[in-house]
């Protein structure tokens, strides 16, 4: 089964693709790869756990400010940040990882999934909800991290964060570069999310959005970007099923050779057709 992940990778460089994902070869780790895996697992666990920071909000009364709310979020947070780096310390000390810095860089990332949350949160207590009750009736409800699967498309993948409310399911696709422009690779990622979502809560989602940097990009979610997903899904699949028969199918090169120049796997590009 593809990743959405798998999507984007492949419109990037088919050949790359070909090279990591089915050929299976690998390259060392690099220091920013680790710190985006340590930033992840802070995500993953801060997704995994929000839930319960609502029963320490049970007794709290109903005057409680967003940014009290922040600050209770900020807590919860550092403590996960705490934890993941204790857990990851020969990571962290085997790439001499700044551990300040790298703290600074996930505290920055997740300013506004706070502050969307507190404000939620904010305007559900004034509704009377405290506790689970909070949990279960937030409007608007964000989510991040949710895994998403679909055996009729042969996909999965976790969405960044997707928005709930009432009829309204929005997904987001969340970039630390700033982008002026939506690349193809976004659209397909946001659609794809967009199908998943569309499977799981049988309802129809129109629009998804990217958060590149401090730009904000509205995508609308068409039947053609989703037809889009389906070719492409069948093109990688047909490339993975031909790479396990004589009739091998050489990968497609990237669409600029600008890709190209820096690429490490030049070599091992190379000796592709020959094999």
């Amino acid at each position: 089964m593809l990743n959405v992940t798998d999507l984007s990778a492949y419109l990037y460089c088919p050949r790359q693709f070909y090279l990591t994902k089915i050929i299976g070869l690998r390259q060392p780790p690099t220091q920013p790869m680790t710190e985006g895996l340590i930033r992840h697992k802070v995500r993953e666990m801060f997704a995994k756990n929000e839930e319960k920071l609502f029963e320490n909000l049970e007794l709290i009364n109903h005057d409680l400010t967003k940014q009290k709310i922040i600050s209770f979020y900020q807590n919860f947070l550092n403590s996960i940040i705490k934890t993941t780096f204790d857990q990851n310390q020969k990571l962290i000390l085997g790439f001499q990882i700044n551990p300040a810095e790298l703290r600074e860089k996930i505290i920055k990332s997740m300013e506004n999934e706070i502050s969307l949350r507190a404000k939620s949160v904010e305007n559900t207590i004034k509704l009377g909800f405290t506790g689970k009750q909070l949990w279960e009736n937030l409007t608007p409800k964000y989510i991040s991290e949710l895994p998403l699967i679909s055996e009729s498309l042969g996909l999965k993948g976790r969405a960044d964060r997707i928005m709930l409310e009432k009829e309204t399911i929005i997904p987001f696709e969340l970039k630390t570069r700033t982008a002026e422009k939506v690349y193809p690779s976004d659209e397909i990622q946001l659609t794809a999310y967009a199908m998943l979502l569309q499977e799981k809560y049988n309802k129809p989602i129109p629009i998804g959005i990217l958060e590149a940097g401090d730009q904000i990009h509205e995508i609308q979610i068409t039947e053609e970007s989703k037809q889009k997903v389906r070719d492409l899904i069948i093109e990688i699949n047909n490339l993975i099923t031909s790479s396990k028969s004589e009739n091998k199918i050489e990968p497609k090169f990237p669409s600029s050779f600008s890709k190209c120049q820096k690429c490490s796997w030049e070599e091992q590009c190379q000796k592709i057709a020959a094999d």
